[in-house]
Protein backbone atom coordinates (compact mmCIF):
# COMPACT_ATOMS: atom_id res chain seq x y z
CA UNK A 1 0.00 0.00 0.00
CA UNK A 2 1.31 3.48 -0.27
CA UNK A 3 0.76 5.53 2.15
CA UNK A 4 -1.26 9.08 1.99
CA UNK A 5 0.90 11.37 2.22
CA UNK A 6 3.47 9.68 -0.45
CA UNK A 7 0.87 9.94 -2.96
CA UNK A 8 0.80 13.62 -2.14
CA UNK A 9 4.41 13.70 -2.47
CA UNK A 10 4.52 11.98 -5.60
CA UNK A 11 1.57 14.12 -7.15
CA UNK A 12 3.34 17.51 -6.44
CA UNK A 13 6.62 15.93 -8.06
CA UNK A 14 4.58 14.86 -11.12
CA UNK A 15 2.20 17.91 -11.35
CA UNK A 16 5.77 20.17 -11.29
CA UNK A 17 7.55 18.82 -14.04
CA UNK A 18 4.31 18.81 -15.73
CA UNK A 19 4.77 22.66 -15.63
CA UNK A 20 8.47 21.83 -17.09
CA UNK A 21 7.09 19.91 -19.75
CA UNK A 22 4.73 22.67 -20.44
CA UNK A 23 7.17 25.42 -20.57
CA UNK A 24 9.62 23.23 -22.95
CA UNK A 25 6.95 22.60 -25.47
CA UNK A 26 5.89 25.66 -25.07
CA UNK A 27 9.24 27.24 -25.79
CA UNK A 28 9.71 24.89 -29.37
CA UNK A 29 6.31 26.39 -30.70
CA UNK A 30 7.87 29.70 -29.71
CA UNK A 31 11.21 29.27 -31.65
CA UNK A 32 9.46 26.99 -34.50
CA UNK A 33 11.08 23.80 -32.98
CA UNK A 34 10.04 20.24 -33.82
CA UNK A 35 11.15 19.03 -30.34
CA UNK A 36 13.15 20.12 -27.71
CA UNK A 37 16.58 18.94 -27.22
CA UNK A 38 17.53 15.72 -25.15
CA UNK A 39 21.33 14.53 -25.73
CA UNK A 40 23.79 16.35 -24.47
CA UNK A 41 25.35 17.12 -28.08
CA UNK A 42 21.77 18.57 -28.87
CA UNK A 43 22.81 21.35 -26.41
CA UNK A 44 26.20 22.24 -27.74
CA UNK A 45 25.18 25.53 -28.87
CA UNK A 46 21.40 25.70 -26.78
CA UNK A 47 23.22 25.27 -23.16
CA UNK A 48 20.77 28.07 -21.67
CA UNK A 49 17.94 25.74 -22.67
CA UNK A 50 20.04 23.08 -20.69
CA UNK A 51 17.83 23.49 -17.11
CA UNK A 52 15.38 22.56 -14.63
CA UNK A 53 14.95 26.50 -13.74
CA UNK A 54 11.08 27.43 -14.36
CA UNK A 55 11.71 30.70 -14.33
CA UNK A 56 14.59 30.61 -16.78
CA UNK A 57 12.07 28.02 -18.92
CA UNK A 58 9.31 30.74 -18.34
CA UNK A 59 11.66 33.36 -19.40
CA UNK A 60 12.33 31.48 -22.89
CA UNK A 61 9.14 30.62 -23.46
CA UNK A 62 8.34 33.65 -24.70
CA UNK A 63 5.30 34.40 -22.35
CA UNK A 64 7.00 35.51 -18.96
CA UNK A 65 5.29 38.67 -19.02
CA UNK A 66 1.82 37.38 -19.50
CA UNK A 67 2.31 34.93 -16.83
CA UNK A 68 4.07 37.26 -14.21
CA UNK A 69 1.42 39.59 -14.85
CA UNK A 70 -2.04 37.32 -14.71
CA UNK A 71 -1.06 34.58 -12.79
CA UNK A 72 2.00 35.93 -10.39
CA UNK A 73 0.33 33.90 -6.77
CA UNK A 74 -0.08 30.59 -8.80
CA UNK A 75 3.64 31.07 -10.69
CA UNK A 76 5.06 32.01 -6.75
CA UNK A 77 3.67 28.57 -5.60
CA UNK A 78 4.93 26.75 -8.91
CA UNK A 79 8.38 28.76 -8.72
CA UNK A 80 9.35 27.18 -5.65
CA UNK A 81 9.69 23.42 -6.55
CA UNK A 82 12.40 22.17 -7.05
CA UNK A 83 13.92 18.95 -8.74
CA UNK A 84 15.39 17.20 -5.99
CA UNK A 85 12.45 17.47 -3.51
CA UNK A 86 11.42 14.54 -5.47
CA UNK A 87 13.49 12.50 -3.50
CA UNK A 88 12.66 13.66 -0.13
CA UNK A 89 11.05 11.62 2.76
CA UNK A 90 7.93 11.06 2.80
CA UNK A 91 5.95 13.27 5.44
CA UNK A 92 8.17 15.97 3.94
CA UNK A 93 6.04 17.87 1.92
CA UNK A 94 2.35 19.07 4.27
CA UNK A 95 -0.44 18.75 2.92
CA UNK A 96 -1.55 22.67 2.62
CA UNK A 97 2.08 22.37 0.12
CA UNK A 98 0.74 19.85 -1.95
CA UNK A 99 -3.19 21.41 -2.14
CA UNK A 100 -1.40 24.86 -3.16
CA UNK A 101 0.72 23.24 -5.42
CA UNK A 102 -1.88 21.11 -7.19
CA UNK A 103 -3.69 24.03 -7.46
CA UNK A 104 -1.41 26.31 -9.20
CA UNK A 105 0.18 23.79 -11.39
CA UNK A 106 -3.92 23.32 -12.54
CA UNK A 107 -4.12 27.39 -13.50
CA UNK A 108 -1.04 27.30 -15.08
CA UNK A 109 -1.03 24.23 -17.58
CA UNK A 110 -4.23 25.85 -19.14
CA UNK A 111 -2.16 28.57 -19.60
CA UNK A 112 0.57 27.12 -21.11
Amino acid sequence: MIATAELRRIADAKLADAVELALKARICDTLGWAGYPEARGEFRDLQSFRTHDLRMLLHLSGIEGRIDNEFPNAWEVVETWRPEWRYLPVGKTGEGQCSAMLGAVAILLGEL
